[in-house]
């Protein structure tokens, strides 16, 4: 009788389900220009769960459920945008953000590929940075002086 009641019980342990792994999600919220972002809050909205970036922009929540998680970065504009991460069983995934800017967000409204829009943001913010350097070094120099060709 008594093994019985062992063998039940050890039954109806190995027939009881099985916790969920957990494993933990962490990572760099970084502006449309790649500098960390201090202060952003990052949710998980499906968990009901929220951290703040630190001073380097990082975040991290443990013990998460192994699966895709939906991770919302909410600005200080009440804007939000969205990113997809993967958490494994046991371990920690990694899932930097980088965020659009509100120009590249605009233009995604008017159909533009926002990912092409903050290209183009950063190539003309570097042609400007040149434009300004080039223009800055010519008011250094010394103005030329050409031959009178009118004689």
């Amino acid at each position: 009788m008594t093994r019985i009641a062992i063998l039940a019980s050890a039954a109806a342990l190995f027939a009881m389900p099985s916790l969920a792994h957990a494993g933990d999600l962490s990572g760099t919220v970084n502006d449309s220009t790649a500098r960390p972002v201090a202060g952003a809050q990052v949710t998980i909205p499906a968990l009901g769960l929220s951290t703040i970036t630190d001073a380097n922009g990082t975040y991290r929540f443990e013990g998460l459920a192994a699966g895709e998680h939906r991770v919302a970065v909410e600005l200080a504009n009440d804007e939000r945008q969205f990113a997809e991460a993967e958490v494994p069983e046991m371990g920690e995934a990694t899932r930097n953000i980088f965020l659009y800017s509100s120009a590249s967000l605009e233009q995604a409204r008017n159909g533009i590929n926002p990912v092409e829009a903050m290209l183009a943001e950063a190539l003309m913010a570097q042609a400007w940075d040149e434009a300004r350097r080039m223009t800055a070094q010519a008011e250094t120099r010394e103005p030329l002086s050409l031959p009178d060709f009118t004689g």
